[in-house]
This record gives C-alpha cells, structure tokens and sequence, in this order.
C-alpha cells in the first residue's frame, strides 16, 4: 500500500506533471472535552485523528502560487508579495493564507505549484481548515529552507496557521486547532493550556476508542453566531474585570465570583461565562478520568459539557441532541457530547472498544429512524501530528 507521501507525490505529478520537492500531511481533531473555552485562554483536550489533509508542492521562482484543491477541482493563483486578507474567506483563503503567514513572520516563501487533498470533512467540526493550514505551513516553511521540526517546531507550525486563520481569514479563533493537528502524538489526547500553548500528552486507555457522528449539519465557524458568543462574554468581562482588575480572562474567573456579579451583567453573558468556568474545570477533570480510565466519572463529564453548551453557550442543534441522547442509550458507550464549536458538525463518543463496531451500526440506525436522514458514524484514531518528508531522489 502506498504511503501518504507516495499518494501525495502521484497527486501533484498527475495534477501538474514532473516531481514535486516536497510533502507534507496533518490531521484533523476531535475535542474530547473542551469547548469554547480555547480564546478564553482556558484548557482543551483534543487529539489529532486520523482523517487528515496531504499536500504537496514544488517552488516557482518567479513567486506565483498555484494551488488546486483536488476536492474542489478548483484552483486558485496569487503572486506571494501581492497576498493581503481578502474580504471575505472562502476556501481559497484558507490555502493562502498560510503563505501569507510565513511571510509575515519573515520567511522567505518561494512561489510554488501546490496541490492540496483533505481527507477531513469541511464544516464537521471536525477541523479540517486547520488541517489544511497546518499542512501547508510546513510545507512552505520547507519550501523556504526551513524544516520542521529542526528548524521550526510543530507549536510554531501551529501558531502560524493560528495567524493565517485569525489574521488572513477572519476568524476569531484560539489555539486549540492548530495545536492538536500540529502537535498530536498517536494514542493520546493532547491537554492543552490555551494561555501559555504549554500542553500534556495523554494516553488513551487500549479498551476504549473515539467514535465521531455526523449530524450532517454544515457549520461556519466564520458566521455571525460564534463571533456573537465572543461578544456576550466580553460584554460580561467587562463588568467582571471593573469588580476585579486582576482577572484578565475568563479562565481566571470562579463562580463564586461570577454568581456575585451575576445580577449586574446580562443574563446571556452570566450563562456564557459560566459555561467557560465550568468546562474549564471539567477539561481539567477529564484529564484525571482519562488517566485513571474511569468511565463513570467520564461520562459524567462528557454529559455535563453538551448540556452546557446546549443551554448556556447555546451552539447545539436538535440534531446533535438526538445523536447524543441516542447514544448514551447504547451498550458500550462511555460517554458522549457534541465537538468542536457546534451550530452542527459531529458528536464525539466514547466507546468500549469490544462494542464499537456494534455502537456504530446502531447509533447510524437510530438517527435514521428519529431524523429520516443518514448519518456517518466512525470510529477515529489518536494519530500524529504534522509531517514533512522530501520527496527529492
């Protein structure tokens, strides 16, 4: 079987004919527990997956970019010095924007004919733009005689593709995206502190395994909603920093503070920030759960972030709440909540491994039956991070 590489370099030869120089391949992430919480400068604990984004490339020197996305059989082409953040993002932003990052950061990007192919689905909240950033990051960053990780390490991919999706893309963003499909290492989850980017790995148990399903509704993470739950909590923060000038975020915060100050700030900023403190704690918690593989105490936590961010973030959808109440309901499964920012995308499942093929089946069947519409539902795998391989002779 050929390796991603091997695919990689057979893509670009038959999208643009000769060799490409270079190729590099990151994964998507599921967020185990951890939600909204990462701009807050809170905790996070994803894992890379093995969905992931391949790209491949070759230098110009006459400083064009050309780069096809194999997915969307469309291609797009800008000259390196010329990149400014376009006025509104489409995928073509979320290709060159990265180029547009190294450059900022003083990396000499040469032009280069770059194909691109993710294998992570758009709008599942499951990350593909920052797989696909991460990936051509690294990829330019070798183009420009930097290599990774010697010359610049995976945290610093990931705060460069960070920087091409808040500064290129528009979108307000933490860490946490970049970082897990940077970072990740195969079998573990990834505990990530979003304030100083310092992180944990953490191993899996071998009798568990992450289901992730499909709801089927597309989401935006650049659309008004979740730029509007920014605003709520800084509407809040403004009253809590005001009472208590020494907290600087809302991972600062407590609740005791929070409940004293609740009846002077709107009431949909209280439940915004109390969704922070809390699953700020449960990340914590889950942390401690994982490592002792108590299921009861990470289920309980896994219910206790989707009712959260069902009813004081408010970014579920019925569809997610069908999923997941369908699947708590199920032999062999540990827990379960939605991922990533919501508004729809997939749910997250823990699951007994013994019973993960069966939990598939059934859970696809139930959603079918409650919704009338077909689900996809498969088990991923903790994988690596990003990876950059010369594909020179």
């Amino acid at each position: 079987m050929a390796t991603w590489a091997e695919r990689a370099a057979r893509e670009f030869t038959d999208a643009f004919g000769g060799d490409a120089a270079w190729a590099a391949d990151a994964g998507g992430r599921v967020n185990l527990i951890g939600e909204h919480t990462d701009y807050h400068e809170g905790f996070v604990f994803p894992a890379a997956i093995d969905l992931r984004t391949r790209v491949a490339g070759r230098p110009r020197a006459d400083g064009v970019l050309r780069i096809r996305s194999l997915n969307l059989s469309e291609e797009v082409e800008a000259v390196v010095a010329d990149l400014v953040p376009p006025p509104v993002a489409d995928w073509r932003a979320y290709v060159l924007g990265p180029f547009w990052a190294l450059r900022e950061a003083g990396i000499a990007v040469p032009g280069a004919d770059i194909v691109v192919h993710g294998g992570v689905p758009f709008g599942g909240g499951l990350s593909s733009s920052a797989s696909i950033e991460v990936a051509l990051v690294a990829l330019g960053a070798a183009m420009a005689g930097r290599s990774v990780p010697e010359d610049i390490d995976a945290p610093e991919v990931a705060r460069l593709a960070r920087r091409a999706e808040n500064g290129f893309c528009k979108v307000p963003c933490g860490a946490m995206d970049q970082m897990a499909s940077a970072c990740g290492k195969a079998g573990h989850a990834l505990l990530l502190d979003c304030r100083t980017l310092a992180f944990e790995t953490v191993p899996m148990p071998d009798a568990w395994v992450l289901v992730v399903a499909d709801s089927g509704v597309r989401h935006a993470v650049a659309g008004p909603e979740y730029a509007n739950r920014q605003k709520e909590c800084a509407q809040g923060m403004a009253i809590v920093r005001a009472a208590f000038p020494e907290v600087a975020m809302a991972r600062d915060l407590t609740m005791e503070r929070l409940d004293g100050l609740k009846g002077r700030m709107p009431e949909v900023s209280y439940r915004r920030l109390r969704h922070v403190v809390t699953e700020d704690e449960r990340c914590l918690a889950a942390r401690e759960a994982l490592s002792r593989g108590d299921g009861a105490a990470l289920g309980r936590l896994l219910a206790g972030s989707h009712e959260s961010l069902a009813r004081d973030y408010e970014v579920s959808c019925a569809e997610l709440d069908i999923l997941v109440a369908s699947a708590v309901g199920i032999r062999g499964c540990v827990g379960a909540r939605l991922t990533g920012a919501g508004f729809g995308g997939n749910t997250v499942n823990v699951v007994e491994a013994a019973e993960a093929d069966r939990f598939c089946e059934v859970l696809a069947r139930a959603y079918l039956d409650r919704t009338g519409h077909p689900t996809t539902v498969r088990v991923v795998r903790p994988s690596a991070g990003v990876s950059v391989t010369s594909l020179r002779p």
